[in-house]
């Protein structure tokens, strides 16, 4: 499932980098589209191991991801994006 998930990442960016805005009034830059933590740790099966995890993470990051989003309902997303 991440390789296809990477797959998929890699064919929608591309070439190109994720169109990006401010955040807030005076907030940073960040891309448009976020990426949601909620399926790598809950609700979508037992979660994969943490170097399959991060290199997924590694991979949208590398694509060019900014916002990313997580909260404590995840179970260990935020914890992962921590450590």
């Amino acid at each position: 499932m991440v390789d296809a998930i990477k797959q998929k990442v890699s064919e929608l960016v591309g070439y190109s980098s994720f169109p990006t805005q401010k955040f807030g009034k005076n907030g940073p830059q960040v891309t448009q589209l976020g990426f949601g933590t909620m399926g790598l740790s809950a609700f979508y099966g037992k979660p994969k191991p943490d170097e399959e995890r991060y290199a997924l993470l590694d991979h949208i990051y590398n694509a060019g991801e900014l916002f990313w989003d997580s909260a404590d309902m995840y179970q260990d997303s935020e914890d992962l994006l921590g450590r």
